[in-house]
């Protein structure tokens, strides 16, 4: 899924743009947004946990949490072949925390690079095609 015509949304070139800019260009097989850091009236809890984002890839075969909660921002992993329901799976878990956004923005673009040199690779031919 593409989602690289969100960016040229607004509200994406305010706050968290740089983890979007990632997030929009990854080749990731679902995205779920449960962001509050751009309502008007937040109540305490949107206040605290403004960055809540949850992705899925098959080509890194991860789920991933983004979020900055209570002050802290981190990634959370787990293996998305493994049932959700085991052991296994909670044993899978990975925690990173970071002091800024520029840390977790560099750490995202390492970890997904996959994923976007999968969507860069598919630019490519889809360029190529339109040149013929």
């Amino acid at each position: 899924m593409r989602r690289i015509m969100d960016l040229e949304n607004p509200m994406y070139k305010k706050k968290y743009r740089e983890i979007y800019r990632i997030l929009f260009t990854a080749d990731l097989d679902r995205l779920v947004d449960h962001s509050t850091w751009y309502m008007t009236n937040q109540y305490l809890v949107d206040r605290k946990t403004p960055l809540w984002i949850i992705c899925e890839s098959k080509i890194l075969n991860k789920r991933m949490w983004i979020t900055h909660n209570w002050g802290k921002l981190e990634i959370a992993t787990a293996q998305l072949d493994l049932d959700i329901d085991s052991s296994a799976y909670h044993e899978s878990y990975k925690y990173m925390q970071f002091q800024t956004q520029k840390e977790m923005a560099e750490y995202l673009e390492k970890m997904l690079q996959p994923c976007l040199e999968e969507n860069s690779t598919l630019d490519n031919e889809s360029e190529e095609e339109e040149i013929c």
